[in-house]
């Protein structure tokens, strides 16, 4: 069982990936005005970009075609750039999200000014140096948790003022949110430790795999969940 959940852990993610996608897509066809559009659009960008960045299993192959060979010896070999790109977006999309969900205009400065400075981070970052291709941003898994937990944060705090803290079982954003927060808390371990991931250390790799497995099911199993509960009770 275990062999089989390494073996499979891409396909298994990205199949809880789409189911999300897709609950959240029939959501948002349901509930036309809802706010939740971005992030079902940040699903399905998480989707694809997950999907696409597989290209790199194919560049282990030896074809001998002349584009094929120029990718290979390029800088695109490596999946580094389509993820710092994806990152950029992630970062974005989830702060309009949680940035419409605000009422108050402090709340909403405040996740306008935490995007602004990341992405003046990362401009500076990839000009002044050719990492684009080979590296993602220093410490970038830290700073997307500390930038998401505190949208989440900030969120929770407008929840408890407004009058949706009666039913808030009833919005998806709630289950968003809990999912959000948990999945970068645990997950973000796993990748500062990223340098023990080696061939060698077969114990930490297989904790790895399956560690990250497991959150990445919760986490889209959750916010699954909380698209279909949302929407069962918004029917009553």
């Amino acid at each position: 069982m275990k062999e089989f959940l390494i073996d499979n852990q891409g396909y298994i993610t990205k199949l809880v990936e789409l189911i999300a996608a897709l609950t959240g897509t029939v959501y948002v066809r349901k509930n036309k005005n809802s706010v939740t559009k971005i992030f079902v659009l940040y699903l399905w960008i998480t989707f694809v970009t997950e999907t696409i960045a597989m290209y790199t299993y194919l560049l282990q192959n030896n074809y001998d075609y002349q584009w094929f060979i120029n990718i290979k010896n390029s800088g695109f070999c490596y999946n580094r750039w389509l993820y710092n790109i994806y990152s950029f977006i992630a970062i974005g999309l989830i702060g309009l999200f949680y940035s419409n969900l605000m009422s108050t205009k402090l709340f909403r400065g405040i996740i306008q000014v935490f995007f602004i400075v990341f992405c003046i981070f990362a401009f500076f970052f990839f000009t002044l140096t050719d990492a684009f291709f080979s590296r993602s941003l220093p410490y970038v898994f830290v700073f997307e948790t500390v930038i998401v937990c505190i949208y989440v944060i900030l969120y929770f705090i407008e929840l408890m003022k407004s009058e949706e803290m009666l039913n808030f079982k009833k919005l998806p954003s709630f289950y968003i949110s809990i999912a959000l927060m948990l999945w970068h808390l645990c997950a973000t371990p796993l990748f500062i430790f990223d340098s023990y991931f080696l061939a060698i250390n077969t114990k930490f790799v297989e904790f790895r795999y399956l560690f990250l497995l497991i959150i990445n099911i919760f986490t889209y199993l959750c916010i699954s969940f909380g698209f279909w509960y949302s929407l069962k009770k918004s029917k009553r």
